[in-house]
């Protein structure tokens, strides 16, 4: 039986942290959009599948996750978005998200000069001690976006090359 793999031009782990950079860019553009939110998540989640394919390495995916709480709550609001409830045990980073109101039209001021509204992540327990209780979808995307720039830029120049890569 063939095997399918990738989807038209998402073929290799660049091509996808591609599509994380446009997905964080319809967030940056769109603060409350949960549309953008919504895929910027589910993108980050699966690039660890990428990045380590296949049975073989199922135990380096749950190895990388387990070291980095920035990836335990990609998993979790991933999960929770895709499934709407987020039920697996290993799901302990995420208590709820919320949508700020907008005081002013996004455009109407200077981007960062009034409440514009957006997308916030209430976390609890490791990812409360590491990021804080409560974060920006859009502040939080940043450090997703560092975390996967930064793994699959050593994993393509070799692991000796770069610095800590589990978040």
């Amino acid at each position: 039986m063939p095997r399918f793999s990738g989807l038209g031009r998402l073929e290799r782990p660049e091509d996808l942290l591609a599509k994380l950079h446009h997905d964080y860019e319809r967030i940056r553009n769109a603060p409350g959009n949960p549309y953008a939110a919504f895929d910027f998540f589910v993108t980050a989640e699966h690039i660890i599948d990428w990045v380590l394919p296949g049975q073989a390495n199922r135990q380096a995916r749950e190895n990388l996750r387990g070291a980095s709480v920035l990836l335990q709550v990609v998993s979790h609001v991933a999960s929770g978005a895709k499934h709407f409830i987020a039920e697996a045990r290993h799901h302990q980073s995420v208590q709820h998200a919320d949508v700020a109101p907008a005081a002013f039209q996004r455009n109407a001021f200077q981007g960062n000069a009034f409440q514009a509204g957006g997308l916030y992540l209430t976390l609890e327990g490791a990812a409360a001690e590491s990021l804080g209780a409560h974060i920006n979808v859009q502040d939080l995307a940043v450090r997703i976006l560092d975390f996967w720039d930064r793994y699959v830029r050593e994993q393509k120049s070799g692991p000796d090359q770069g610095g800590d890569s589990t978040g």
